[in-house]
C-alpha cells in the first residue's frame, strides 16, 4: 500500500490563508483520500470571491450614485438673488480646468446709515454653457480696479462640475450701483 503524502500547512496558510492557498489546497484536497484538512479552504474560496464581488460593486454603484446626484445638481436651480458690495478678488485659475472666480466684500448699513464691512462672498462666472456672458470678466475687472460699488445677480445650483465653475453661486449679471 503506497503511502500518501499529507499536505502540512504552515501557520500563516492555515490563520491568513490567500487566494492561492485556497486553490493549492483545494488541490490537495482532491488528491487526498481522508480529506482532512485542518481549514475548509472551500469556504475561504467563496468568501474571497464574495468580497471581491460585493468591493466592485460598492465602489461601482458609490461612483455611480456620485455622478448621478452631481449631473443632477447641476442643472438643479437652488435659488437666486442679489448681492451688494465691491469686488476684491478676480482669477481665472484651477487646474486642469480653468474657470472665472471672484470675492465680493459684502457690506451692512449701520443705524446711523453708513456702510460697514459685512463679510465676504466667493462667486463664478458660468462660461462654460452661457455665451451672453463673454463680456463679463472684464467688466468685473474694471469695476474691481475702480473699487466701484456693484450689484451682483446671481443663481445658486446645488452643485456644479469643475470644468463648469469653481463655486455653487453662478453670477448671470453684475451692475454698479449708487451709494445712498
Amino acid at each position: 500500500m503506497a503511502q500518501e503524502e499529507k499536505f502540512h500547512q504552515s501557520f500563516r496558510q492555515r490563520w491568513l490563508p490567500t487566494y492561492d492557498d485556497a486553490d493549492n489546497a483545494l488541490e490537495n484536497l482532491e488528491k487526498t483520500t481522508d480529506n482532512k484538512i485542518n481549514c475548509d479552504y472551500r469556504d475561504v474560496h467563496t468568501v474571497w470571491h464574495m468580497a471581491k464581488k460585493y468591493t466592485r460593486t460598492v465602489i461601482v454603484g458609490g461612483a455611480l450614485l456620485g455622478v448621478g446626484f452631481q449631473g443632477f445638481g447641476n442643472n438643479t436651480l437652488y435659488s437666486e438673488g442679489e448681492r451688494v458690495g465691491v469686488i476684491n478678488k478676480f482669477s481665472k485659475g484651477g487646474f486642469p480646468w480653468k474657470t472665472y472666480n471672484g470675492q465680493l466684500s459684502l457690506e451692512g448699513r449701520t443705524s446711523t446709515g453708513d456702510y460697514t464691512g459685512a463679510g465676504v462672498w466667493d462667486f463664478s462666472i458660468d462660461m462654460f454653457n452661457d455665451s451672453d456672458l463673454r463680456s463679463l470678466p472684464s467688466d468685473i475687472t474694471k469695476y474691481m480696479k475702480d473699487g466701484a460699488r456693484v450689484n451682483v445677480k446671481y443663481n445658486q445650483m446645488i452643485s456644479t462640475w469643475p470644468w463648469r465653475a469653481g463655486t455653487t453661486y453662478l453670477v448671470k449679471s453684475i451692475e454698479p450701483t449708487e451709494k445712498k
